[in-house]
């Protein structure tokens, strides 16, 4: 693996992170402003859509790309393989929240926006990422790493698609549903997306979790706590806030 060139709250990495505070102020701005078309609405939240998905597709093509050189036969093929397919949670929050975008149903929202800020978050503040801002791969990270926790603050402040009763119970299953399916497929591929095989080689939270598999209850009793803070806001007296102009959930 190539020696790390990005550094964690440098100057690259606070750049990104300013950028995603004023898209995402900017897309709560556009999505609530009366004064905006609905088709222009519409077309900024198509785009951030369709940029959440290239940023996804771009990870194989640039590891690919960049390994397909190299002295090792098949490295590249097993760098692709093992750490580039779209199976990290920030993969799937993408591409869920491309499709809340596209669609406005809630139940896509929800679990985007839980996701999103509980998960990715942590991939925007303490980034796994080993080249900087001279690379394809530091725009493709972080329009990701970014455009997620954006995409997820326009539905549900923007928009104001909020969470709807259940939402909390909905999320835990879900999150279980991705664990036990990546779980599985770190088996037989001999991976570790999602980084429940193993923690990253780089330092991130997760090194204040404890040591595998502890880490990972710890995780959970992370990511719940935060589900739960971050539907505070859409909560009164034990009831949570009505949908505001979603379509019915599938």
């Amino acid at each position: 693996m190539d020696s790390r060139a990005f550094e964690c709250f440098g100057v690259s990495h606070w750049f990104a992170i300013i950028c995603t505070a004023l898209a995402a102020a900017g897309m709560i701005w556009l999505n609530r402003s009366p004064h905006v078309p609905q088709s222009r609405k519409q077309q900024a939240n198509t785009a951030l859509a369709v940029i959440l998905v290239l940023a996804v597709s771009a990870d194989p093509l640039l590891t690919w790309l960049r390994y397909r050189g190299s002295d090792q036969v098949g490295l590249a093929g097993k760098l692709v393989r093992d750490t580039a397919l779209p199976f990290y949670l920030c993969d799937v929050v993408s591409l869920v929240l491309a499709v809340a975008l596209i669609t406005r149903r809630s139940r896509w929202v929800e679990i985007g926006y839980l996701w999103g800020m509980g998960g990715t978050m942590q991939g925007l503040l303490t980034p796994t990422l080993y080249f900087d801002w001279n690379t394809p791969e530091y725009y493709a990270f972080f329009l990701q790493h970014g455009g997620v926790p954006v995409a997820a603050l326009a539905l549900v402040f923007g928009a104001r698609i909020t969470p709807q009763p259940g939402t909390f119970r909905r999320a835990v299953f879900w999150s279980w549903v991705y664990m036990g399916s990546v779980m599985l497929l770190n088996f037989l591929l001999g991976a570790n997306y999602g980084f429940l095989n193993g923690k990253p080689n780089v330092p991130t939270m997760f090194d204040h979790m404890g040591d595998y598999p502890y880490y990972l209850i710890t995780l959970q009793a992370v990511a719940f706590t935060l589900y739960g803070l971050l539907l505070l806001p859409f909560s009164r007296g034990g009831r949570e806030l009505k949908i505001a102009g979603a379509n019915p959930a599938l």
